[in-house]
């Protein structure tokens, strides 16, 4: 792979990821019930369904994955010193962190917050051994679903746990908990898909020689995960207790933070990323890889202007109604046609988005 390809495989993966997850917020938020609970739901309405359906997600691990590659790339290309690294990590995820956290208060359970706990946390991580990382990740998958399993333990007790789910940010203790162990993408298990992406982004330049056999056992992995999971809903019903916990660890719903669903996730980011690493290598449509490269080195900016864009549409204009999956992807198509059209003006004339040079302004 030649370098511009090892450079734009990222980019293009951020792209394709920031695409899927304006479509699933559309979706999500414009028609709210009818997207989590339809009546008689057809194919597409349970393959996009934001709380059970097989997208619901992985569009934003592929995000996080390509984060932790992005980590590594600095890392490698920079000249600073290892503490000069850590510090500039730090203040990146900090603005992410405050920016997130603002964006919440229009956008409830954006992940930009999410992403700048990532960040932080990654700072102690990101020149540590490989074997640390898979432990880590390891732990982090499994302190996850322990905390479900328990939770799911205390309600069977009787004692409530809703303290542990809050529905808005109103205290340290909220935002501590929303950060660690709660809503859509905390760092229980979700910092193992961090700790993946750090971990491919150090061997890139040389992931001609790895990729097959690496998407080989994501992909085996992954389906056998998919294949436990169905086994045991299809055999074990929920008539007690115990089986109402092992359901919920091998399931891959995300709200289950359990063990299959982060292995099934992880797996699929993987495979998807890799893919990406070989259309790279191909040499037709340049045009269209210069296209996408260029929209996902803009993605703070769309992502922030995707929120903008609906509120102003949908809740301020009213012109956009809930009437189904297909006005969702519809709306997420025509924003996601401006977006590529004003980055691609914007980078042509300005360089970096404007939240990207204030990220690198504040991060370093």
């Amino acid at each position: 792979m030649t370098s511009t390809a090892r450079i734009a495989t990222p980019d293009i993966a951020r792209a394709l990821a920031l695409s899927g997850v304006v479509a699933m917020n559309y979706h999500a938020y414009l028609n709210r019930s009818e997207a989590i609970r339809p009546i008689n739901p057809s194919v597409w309405q349970e393959i996009f369904n934001p709380n059970t359906g097989f997208l619901t997600t992985r569009f934003a691990a592929l995000f996080v994955l390509v984060a932790g590659v992005s980590l590594s790339l600095f890392v490698e290309k920079t000249s600073r010193h290892r503490q000069a690294i850590q510090l500039t990590i730090f203040r990146r995820g900090f603005f992410l962190l405050v920016i997130g956290y603002c964006v919440e208060w229009i956008w409830h359970g954006t992940i930009l917050f999410y992403y700048g706990a990532y960040f932080l946390l990654a700072t102690f991580f990101i020149f540590r051994s490989t074997r640390t990382l898979l432990v880590t990740a390891f732990l982090a998958v499994i302190a996850g679903a322990a905390l479900q399993a328990w939770r799911m333990s205390e309600a069977f007790d009787g004692h409530r746990t809703a303290w542990l789910a809050p529905q808005s940010i109103s205290t340290p203790r909220d935002f501590l908990i929303r950060v660690f162990v709660s809503y859509t993408h905390p760092l229980l298990p979700w910092f193992a898909f961090i700790c993946a992406g750090i971990l491919l982004g150090r061997h890139l330049g040389s992931i001609a020689l790895w990729r097959a056999k690496v998407a080989t056992s994501a992909l085996a992995v992954a389906g056998c995960a998919y294949l436990l999971s169905h086994l045991v809903h299809y055999f074990i019903e929920p008539t007690t207790q115990w089986n109402v916990a092992l359901r919920s660890l091998t399931s891959t719903d995300p709200s289950s933070r359990g063990i299959l669903y982060s292995i099934t996730t992880c797996g699929v980011a993987i495979c998807v990323f890799l893919l990406v690493s070989i259309w790279c290598e191909n040499k037709s449509l340049v045009r269209l890889k210069n296209i996408l490269q260029r929209i996902g080195q803009m993605t703070l900016t769309i992502y922030i202007a995707h929120v903008l864009f609906y509120n102003g549409i949908v809740n301020r204009l009213h012109w956009v109604k809930p009437t189904g999956i297909d006005t969702a992807l519809v709306l997420s198509g025509v924003f996601l046609c401006i977006a590529a059209a004003l980055s691609l003006c914007w980078t042509r004339f300005m360089g970096q988005g404007p939240l990207e040079r204030l990220y690198r302004l504040f991060g370093g």
